[in-house]
């Protein structure tokens, strides 16, 4: 009885759900975590629900859960089944994930297509396996926020993600969406009861507006390429043995003009290992550039200004984009990597001044303050205003940059970087483009590793901003 019970789960058991999935271009609940883990590593988290009154086992609905692994490293994974009551969950069981993942500091994927939570069935007559309230240390929410700051929590969405579903994407460190999805907090059903409108779920919380607002981390076209990013994302808490250099890295030294914009991409890709950049909001705030990356092997955070938008501007939305990724690449021990072009600290939009500019600027000098991991910072042209306290902080106490230089293009008013060295201290040396990654690689393995740093930590540094 107990084996029948269970194999109503498996996709075999429902050829005609499997087939409206794979008619949509999806796959189910089963087949995302199996491209997801490592095979052989799964152990799959309640499978049964519970037993009724006749002695017949009754199967978890609306979702699977598994523990597993990724290139051998340990993570937790959940995927709603929306196939299955609309995706909507029984919360307790994931409960007991989120306090298993804070105690062995475990990553976890959530795939969050669905509708929000469902009741329960109902109590007369089943035995449960679950308790009525919690099962380990903490709710659904409250876990999630317990969470930030101490493991890293990504969020997939392929398909419309509404209510309870959408706050564990807002709760997460990375969102990765799918073109045609949708997140919000009301659905269609929702909207029209209370409005009169009938939307689709697109019309109403297409993730593409989400995009451009910088609600979510990533759009990609599919699923498979959401779990490989999800993977990729996930890797980045552990170094490679090793790296190789963009064969571009040869001609670093002819990418920038003596004047005027350029795109800083081919720069940072000069700088980091071939094929090692995953760069996180690249549609929002595109005057900065947020992306992780390895040089020789190792994760380092990389921030730019990017020249070709805005001079490389910090406006307000900048200011948030920055803010948030070097909390991320502190709580995880991720060294960050600057480099500094732009004439201005922000700039004026078509609706004039930014209102609150002053406060998201001292949002990121908060942060940058409040950093421990290390930050090497590159000046290749110019760095006005703040520009250079708000892309890699000001020398404190309790923290210094790991090294602070520049390339011979750089101007720093009426100064050239040879006589800011010279008389100023404001740069450690002025080094050619050619010579910059060796010296980071050589400096980086100076370093403790990342995963060192973290497993030496008793608590979290502190939460990762959900905006």
């Amino acid at each position: 009885k107990l084996r029948a019970a269970k194999a109503l789960r498996f996709d075999a058991a429902r050829p005609e759900a499997v087939g409206k999935v794979h008619s949509t271009g999806h796959l189910t609940a089963r087949e995302r975590i199996a491209q997801l883990l490592d095979p052989g590593s799964e152990v799959e988290f309640g499978a049964i629900a519970a037993q009724d009154s006749e002695g017949e086992w009754v199967p978890e609905r609306g979702g699977v859960d598994f523990v597993g692994s990724i290139n051998g490293h340990t993570v937790i994974t959940s995927s709603t089944d929306y196939t299955d009551r609309g995706g909507g969950y029984g919360a307790a069981r994931l409960e007991h994930l989120l306090s298993l993942s804070h105690q062995e500091r475990w990553p976890i994927a959530f795939f969050v297509d669905g509708g929000g939570s469902r009741a329960r069935h109902p109590r007369t007559g089943l035995g449960h396996l679950e308790l009525s309230g919690q099962i380990g240390r903490f709710t659904l929410f409250d876990g999630m926020a317990e969470l930030s700051g101490w493991v890293p929590t990504v969020a997939i969405v392929s398909g419309p993600s509404f209510a309870g579903h959408a706050s564990l994407a807002g709760f997460s460190d990375m969102v990765i969406a799918t073109r045609g999805s949708a997140i919000g907090m009301g659905g269609p059903p929702m909207v029209e009861a209370a409005l009169g409108l009938t939307l689709t779920p697109q019309e109403l919380a297409g993730v593409e507006m989400h995009e451009r607002t910088g609600g979510i981390d990533l759009l990609v076209d599919d699923e498979p390429a959401a779990i490989q990013s999800a993977k990729r994302y996930l890797e980045f808490l552990w170094d490679h043995p090793d790296g190789q250099a963009d064969p571009s890295a040869e001609d670093i030294g002819d990418l920038i003009p003596e004047s005027g914009p350029y795109n800083i991409y081919p720069i940072i890709q000069a700088l980091v290992d071939s094929e090692s950049i995953l760069e996180l909001r690249p549609n929002f705030a595109a005057s900065v550039v947020t992306a992780l990356a390895r040089i020789d092997g190792r994760t380092v955070g990389v921030i730019a200004n990017n020249p070709a938008v805005d001079l490389g501007a910090i406006s307000e939305l900048a200011a948030t984009k920055i803010g948030r990724f070097v909390e991320q690449c502190d709580a995880y021990e991720y060294p960050i990597v600057s480099l500094i072009d732009s004439p201005y600290t922000t700039i004026e939009t078509d609706t004039g001044p930014q209102p609150g500019v002053s406060r998201w600027h001292t949002r990121v000098l908060q942060t940058q303050q409040r950093r421990t991991v290390p930050i090497a910072s590159i000046q290749l042209r110019a760095a006005g205003g703040f520009t250079g306290h708000l892309m890699a902080g000001s020398p404190t106490g309790h923290q210094v940059p790991l090294w602070q230089v520049a390339w011979p293009t750089t101007h720093l008013g009426v100064d050239d970087p040879f006589t800011a060295t010279r008389n100023f201290n404001s740069f450690d040396d002025v080094v050619e483009p050619q010579e910059t990654r060796n010296g980071l690689s050589r400096l980086l393995h100076h370093l403790q590793s990342s995963a060192d740093r973290r497993s030496g930590q008793s608590e979290k540094k502190h939460v990762i901003d959900t905006w």
